[in-house]
């Protein structure tokens, strides 16, 4: 299919659904949609987000755990089409950690609860004009029947509750059934892509997981059998090399299974593998590198593992990080006696292998629902899930689709790999917002909050200390910003010791009450900076160079909205590059950059023709490593006649502010704590005074070596 043609989205603007079948072309540039109307949302040309209309008053249905799927999709779907004019459904599913209630009552919107979800259901169901059935043995089809629900103002649902709805008292009209339509989750994102995509919005991209693995038994891997573990706490590939193992025990079969898992889970290095070799009875009989078409072949589970692909200076390596895996089937000729199995792999692994197949793959899908489902509806857009490390087929696709639309556009949703995707989205101009799970978005978008800019901080006098600044990963993920952080917002240890908390400045429009709250409620050690890297997540070094400029000064009306005057920047890389560097300097003139984490050292440099400092940052999930780390670079630099300064990241899902006061507390007052702005001011100011050391060299900015693999997102 030919790309849509791309007319600038910042001058004329895609047609709202309510025009998708009256005449207006759904999804090209031809209508503005700028004021709101019948549909209620607004959505100028310089915003990123639309606004929808204030609500009035809600009902919020507050779901069990154990609601059937098909009942929270057609929730979820309806939610969307009734929110489209005016926000008047909020779901929750289960309590998210910050509580059911906690934003809703924030609000000051009126509501109305309710825990039987056909109660809503029943009063608002007259809105859809019929329903589009999906096909669960295809879990892909949730999402094509979610677009084609936002364009024909339908709901989506099961089978079963077609039975229900189209029977009286509903005798909704069947819009779509995709039973049988197609053969897999790949055939059915095509398809939509070349038949639907031209009806749909293109602001913005959404990626949603429309499938959950099945039932895990407890007994699925009793036939694995340890056969290495790496008991020591390797970060940095220093135990790679190729590992011979004698698995003739294992023999005997057809097949043997082989599964890579993480030693210490606690920390985020598991095991990485690079090369497979199976010999049987001294006959090669499996041979293959990670990535290729024949390790694919016989990947049996994936389990939740994360790749990386081949780049000029690291071989490509699948890794399982935390609680993840990865399992591989792999053939025996019949009668082979002596197995060899030898592996090129590193960090912290743990091998098991088994001749037992386990009964249930994790790889296996049935249809799930995740919260950002009324986002889709609501916006006419067209939600697809594609593997971004799991075959080149479904990287090209959604190479295609990311190409499809106007760099500088936000893609809200995640990935099946984290590295991957975020570098496929970055090739084409496109900025992730992590967000599959933020709930109520067509709500939080209307709420109104007032948004006041904070202000700088004055840094202390520049004396012959450890200057400290903490910064909170996960800042660009929204989902973290309404449920994680509002818990660790709320530690009763916030403010005894400055903090950096990063931040989706997009929160302007997608959330405006959330972002206003941190603001409002910042004690003077609070300081909210950008989230990675920018308005978005996003690699700087893989971003087109010729749009770059462009799209951080699109990114700048947000910053000073919020007196942003900091950037926490991830990239692939283990240095900012300086065209990158001079693009953040002169489009958005922040005061610094804490870059990267999971270094073992921090280092400052100056970049941009000096005009930009930039921290790479030390991190770790327990607070004792986070600790040792800061004393360990503190003895390295450190003897008192020259200040230090050392960026440290919060792993923001295992620590918070009791943590950081607790590793202040452990140290000595030659140990100053101080925000951002403070930070990068000392920095400079050390700089400019010409203090010897004060700010290390880094490595070359102009050549491209891995960074430390951040730990997986939750």
């Amino acid at each position: 299919m030919a790309d849509p043609a791309r007319i600038s989205r910042r001058t004329i603007l895609s047609a709202p659904p309510a025009l998708a079948f009256a005449g207006a072309t759904f999804g090209t540039h031809g209508s503005a949609w700028a004021e709101p109307g019948s549909n209620g949302i607004l959505w100028p040309a310089d915003q990123e987000l639309p606004t929808f209309a204030r609500p009035e008053r809600l009902d919020a249905i507050f779901m069990a755990d154990d609601t059937p799927v098909d009942v929270q999709l057609l929730v979820m779907t309806l939610q969307g089409l009734v929110n489209r004019k005016r926000p008047e459904i909020y779901a929750i599913k289960g309590n998210p950690p910050e509580g059911r209630k906690t934003w809703l009552n924030d609000s000051g919107i009126p509501y109305r609860e309710f825990t039987d979800p056909w109660k809503v259901i029943n009063a608002h169901l007259d809105r859809a004009k019929g329903v589009v059935v999906y096909d669960p043995d295809v879990v892909e089809t949730v999402n094509v029947a979610t677009t084609l629900a936002g364009l024909k103002d339908g709901v989506i649902v099961s089978p079963e509750l077609a039975k229900k709805l189209t029977a009286p008292p509903h005798k909704k009209l069947v819009l779509d059934d995709l039973r049988g339509r197609f053969a897999s989750n790949t055939e059915a994102t095509a398809w939509q892509f070349e038949n639907l995509w031209p009806q749909t919005s293109h602001r913005a991209l959404l990626g949603i997981n429309p499938g959950q693995s099945k039932p895990i038994p407890p007994d699925n891997w009793k036939g694995f059998v340890e056969i290495a573990r790496e008991e020591r706490p390797i970060r940095n590939t220093s135990n790679r090399q190729v590992y011979e193992f004698d698995i003739s025990a294992f023999a005997g079969g057809e097949k043997v299974y082989f599964r890579m898992q993480d030693s210490q889970p606690s920390d985020g290095w598991g095991g990485a593998l690079h090369q497979l070799t199976l010999k049987a009875d001294g006959t090669v009989v499996a041979d293959f590198a990670i990535g290729t078409d024949t390790e694919r072949g016989v990947l049996f589970d994936r389990g939740g593992a994360g790749f990386k692909p081949q780049t000029p200076t690291e071989d490509s390596h699948r890794f399982a990080d935390g609680n993840s895996y990865f399992i591989y089937e792999l053939s025996v000729p019949a009668g082979a006696r002596q197995l060899t199995l030898s592996l090129d792999m590193f960090n912290q692994f743990l091998v098991s292998v088994s001749k037992v197949a386990p009964a249930v793959s994790s790889d296996d899908r049935i249809p799930a629902s995740l919260p950002l489902r009324d986002y889709a509806v609501a916006l006419g857009a067209m939600p697809f899930w594609l593997g971004s490390d799991n075959t080149p087929q479904e990287a090209e696709l959604m190479t295609r689709i990311f190409a499809a639309v106007e760099k500088g556009t936000p893609y809200l949703g995640w990935y099946t790999g984290e590295f991957a995707g975020v570098k496929l989205a970055s090739a084409q101009g496109v900025y992730t917002l992590a967000a599959d799970f933020l709930e109520n978005t067509t709500v939080h978008s209307g709420f109104r909050a007032p948004i006041v800019a904070q202000r700088p901080a004055a840094p202390p006098a520049l004396e012959n200390k450890v200057y400290l600044t903490f910064t909170t990963a996960e800042g660009d993920n929204m989902q973290y910003c309404q449920h994680r952080m509002r818990v660790i917002w709320d530690d009763p240890a916030r403010g005894r010791v400055p903090m950096n908390w990063s931040v989706s400045p997009l929160l302007i429009d997608a959330a405006p009450l959330i972002i206003s709250r941190y603001l409002k409620t910042a004690t003077p050690n609070d300081y909210l900076v950008a989230g990675p890297s920018g308005a978005g997540y996003f690699y700087p070094s893989f971003w087109p160079q010729d749009n770059l400029a462009t799209f951080l000064a699109q990114n700048k009306p947000y910053f000073d909205k919020l007196g942003l005057d900091m950037i926490y920047a991830l990239d692939d890389i283990s240095m900012l590059q300086e065209a990158s560097a001079q693009a953040y300097a002169d489009q958005l003139g922040v005061a610094g950059i804490a870059y990267n984490m999971w270094f073992g050292r921090s280092d400052t440099t100056f970049l941009a023709d000096g005009r930009l400092p930039l921290s790479t940052q030390i991190a770790h999930s327990d607070r004792n490593e986070v600790l040792r780390r800061i004393r360990s670079n503190a003895a390295t630099d450190y003897d008192g006649s020259k200040p230090v300064f050392i960026a440290v990241a919060v792993a923001a899902w295992e620590l918070g502010p009791t943590d950081v006061a607790w590793i202040m507390d452990q140290l000595g007052e030659e140990f100053v704590a101080v925000r951002g702005d403070q930070y990068f001011a000392l920095v400079r100011e050390a700089r400019s005074q010409g203090v010897p050391s004060a700010i290390r060299s880094a490595p070359s900015t102009r050549t491209a070596t891995p960074a430390p693999s951040p730990q997986p997102r939750q």
